[in-house]
Formats: C-alpha cells, sequence, structure tokens
C-alpha cells in the first residue's frame, strides 16, 4: 500500500516537472527568443554534473527546463525562510546549504545525489558575472565528478546577463542562448584540479565564443 502510494506521488511529481518544463520553454521562446543546442550531449542516465556559467538569477530556469532530465542544484540557506516557496524550489531540484556548513558539506550531499543517478547543476564560478564574461573556476567540481565517478557536462547561458542582469528588478526582453557541450570524464587521484579548471574555463570560453555567432 505504502509502495503503491510512494509510486504515485512520484509519478504527480514528474508530470508537475515536466509540465513547468513545456510552460517555461514557451514562456522563454516568447520572451527571449531562446535557441537550445547540444542537449542530446547529456547522458540519458546515471550521474552527471552539468558546470555551467553563471550570468543570472534565471540561470537555474533555464537549465531546468532546456536539460532532458530533473536536475538537482544548491541553493542558499536563505531561500529557503519562507515554508511555501522552499517547497516549491525543492519541488524543482533545489537542496538546501546550511549557513555555516563548509564547503565538505556541500560536496557531501552533490556527490550523494550524483551516486543516485541524479544530474547536479553546478556553477563552478561560484557567483554571478559582472562583465557578462566567463570568469576564474572554482575546482572543487573536479573532486565531486571524481569521488562520485560521472562526467561532467559543460554549458554556456548567453543573453541572460543582458536580460536579467544585477541590480535589475525585473527581466527585459532580449535573445537567450544555452550549448552543452561534450562529456568530460574524470581523471585520477593525480589530477591538477586547477589546471583543470583552467583548461574547462577555456572550453566554456570557447563554447561562448561559438554561441555569440548564433543569430
Amino acid at each position: 500500500m505504502r509502495l503503491e502510494l510512494l509510486r504515485r506521488v512520484m509519478r504527480i511529481g514528474w508530470v508537475h516537472y515536466k509540465v513547468s518544463q513545456f510552460f517555461a520553454w514557451f514562456l522563454f521562446v516568447f520572451f527571449f527568443s531562446f535557441r537550445c543546442f547540444g542537449r542530446k550531449r547529456i547522458p540519458k542516465k546515471g550521474g552527471v554534473i552539468i558546470a555551467c556559467s553563471h550570468q543570472s538569477y534565471m540561470d537555474p530556469i533555464v537549465i531546468g527546463f532546456s536539460c532532458p532530465r530533473p536536475v538537482r542544484y544548491l541553493a542558499r540557506s536563505s531561500l529557503f525562510g519562507n515554508k511555501l516557496f522552499a517547497a516549491l524550489i525543492r519541488s524543482y531540484g533545489a537542496f538546501e546549504l546550511e549557513r555555516g556548513e563548509a564547503d565538505v558539506a556541500a560536496i557531501r550531499k552533490c556527490t550523494e545525489f550524483l551516486r543516485k543517478g541524479e544530474p547536479v547543476l553546478l556553477f563552478p564560478e561560484g557567483t554571478r558575472t559582472t562583465d557578462g564574461e566567463i570568469g576564474p573556476l572554482l575546482p572543487g567540481l573536479f573532486l565531486i565528478s571524481r569521488r562520485a565517478r560521472v562526467p561532467i557536462v559543460p554549458a554556456v547561458i548567453e543573453g541572460m546577463f543582458e536580460a536579467y542582469p544585477r541590480g535589475r528588478l525585473f527581466p527585459r526582453p532580449h535573445p537567450v542562448r544555452i550549448f552543452y557541450g561534450e562529456p568530460r570524464y574524470p581523471g585520477g587521484k593525480e589530477t591538477d584540479y586547477r589546471r583543470e579548471a583552467e583548461l574547462l574555463r577555456q572550453e566554456l570560453k570557447s563554447l561562448q565564443k561559438r554561441i555569440r555567432m548564433v543569430k
């Protein structure tokens, strides 16, 4: 009885997620002339890290509806203060990092979801861009990738900086694009994470250059 109830709840959650994806895609196409490239490069099953450039508060939404699989993402604890809003963002894959927890706690939580076979969204820049360009990357995602034994799919969002930059109260219409790159697989224990972070940054910048050529 309990197992059947759990299955029903899971089916309802899946339908809720897919319906939301459809409406979000429609709205972004309407308001932002949205286009998506390379989404078939995301593995169809198993854990995967989506390492995305960070331009706006709306980036998790862009990843959420453009990725063919439900995605988990880390959210700061202050977003969970309102119970209704907390329930809403949890239903879309957000998980909370408690204030005061060390980076090791974030690594542990991400690794747990990845080992369960779930995609996890990470913003390796650590914060939103101030100029629309891709800044230095934090090397922690490579440690997570190696511990969970999952690939990293680079992703670049372009146009959200112009549509909804820091300090703007409401977004404005502007073309938005996302480009998913080829999966990168984790190295061994001797991997130089800082070097890998710089290589990934160069790959993201290359994807950004390509997507800026799309009309």
